[in-house]
């Protein structure tokens, strides 16, 4: 075995290039790295480039034969930041953190477009061990990364979206609608603002699917919903509460305002004629906000005042009882009335 591991020294030593060789050999295995290689001093001052260094100079505007050694890679990223540039400013400011041994080492993603390709790098700057005064500042391409990582972002906003979004007509669906209105009641109730919500249903729907197939009922929400869309507020959500039922949550808006746009929407919805299915009607229920309701007593509300035009005829719209505690039923029927005749006026 003495043997075996003296014949194993004596070839190590054989293989081993000679000391006067490394540096040539260096520069060969620097020059073949894709990254970008430079070392520079404590100054800033650039001691050796390697090929790709220089190469990536020339493909971005570089003189050919321009002579990297010499130059202050420092002074170039602080008067890129002193130009505006935000990524010079950052790069300057974690050099120097690195060369005032403030940080063991910094590295930093940036892009670096050009006219033809979306470009970007990873740059890292760290000591040279058992070297004094001397930095290794490198450049990688990380583009096929980032590529990755932004089709991630766009997948998970999609799905995000498609979370919260009612499959057949694009509107808000039940859960985001939850979301709404207890983020909403929230805020009236803290800042004492107004709110107020709208429930509609479509009236006779079963009639439509059974007549004209579920297909033509379909086409009839998804109009609905363009309807419903295209006359509301940019502040207003607006959902699908379930099956042939929406519901509209207005922020900033009182039961009388409340009253107008359910009133306003009936009539188009009376007014518009459907394809395969001809003229539809839908009933509306408002209610609005009193302090200390939550969110299933204001539904309740509008539930009920909803069920009450479903009641009286269809194709009409009702204002929930409850708007506050009157003594008696008469004057809650008087406040009714004068609120009916103002959504008219």
């Amino acid at each position: 075995m003495k043997r075996d591991l003296q014949v194993s020294h004596h070839q190590s030593r054989t293989d081993k290039p000679a000391a006067s060789d490394f540096p040539g050999l260096l520069q060969a295995a620097m020059d073949s790295l894709d990254s970008q290689i430079a070392l520079i001093d404590g100054a800033g001052v650039i001691h050796y480039v390697n090929k790709s260094w220089c190469d990536f100079g020339k493909e971005n505007g570089m003189p050919s034969g321009y002579t990297w050694i010499g130059s202050n890679y420092l002074a170039v990223c602080r008067a890129a930041g002193n130009r505006g540039d935000c990524d010079g400013r950052q790069v300057y400011a974690g050099i120097k953190s690195v060369l005032e041994s403030d940080a063991p080492c910094f590295q930093y993603e940036y892009p670096c477009h050009s006219p033809n390709e979306q470009r970007w790098f990873m740059m890292r700057i760290a000591p040279v061990l058992e070297a004094e005064n001397r930095y290794i500042i490198s450049h990688n391409v990380i583009t096929g990364r980032k590529l990755a990582e932004q089709r991630i972002e766009r997948l998970n906003e999609k799905l995000s979206l498609l979370a919260v979004t009612d499959k057949l007509t694009g509107l808000a669906n039940r859960m985001k609608l939850d979301e709404a209105l207890e983020s909403e009641i929230t805020r009236a109730h803290r800042y004492r603002k107004k709110l107020s919500l709208v429930l509609l249903d479509v009236d006779h729907f079963k009639e439509v699917n059974d007549k004209f197939g579920h297909s033509a009922g379909d086409a009839v929400l998804v109009r609905i919903a363009e309807i419903l869309r295209a006359n509301v507020r940019a502040t207003d959500v607006v959902g699908r509460w379930g099956g042939e039922e929406f519901l509209l949550i207005l922020p900033e808006c009182d039961v009388v305002a409340a009253s107008r746009m359910a009133e306003k929407l009936r009539l188009i919805v009376e007014r518009h004629s459907f394809v395969f299915v001809g003229k539809r009607t839908c009933s509306f229920g408002v209610a609005t906000y009193q302090s200390g309701q939550d969110c299933t007593a204001l539904l309740c509300l509008a539930d009920s005042a909803l069920y009450r035009a479903k009641n009286s005829g269809r194709n009409r719209v009702e204002i929930a009882a409850d708007i506050k505690p009157y003594a008696n039923t008469s004057d809650r029927t008087n406040k009714l009335a004068s609120l009916n005749q103002a959504v008219k006026q």
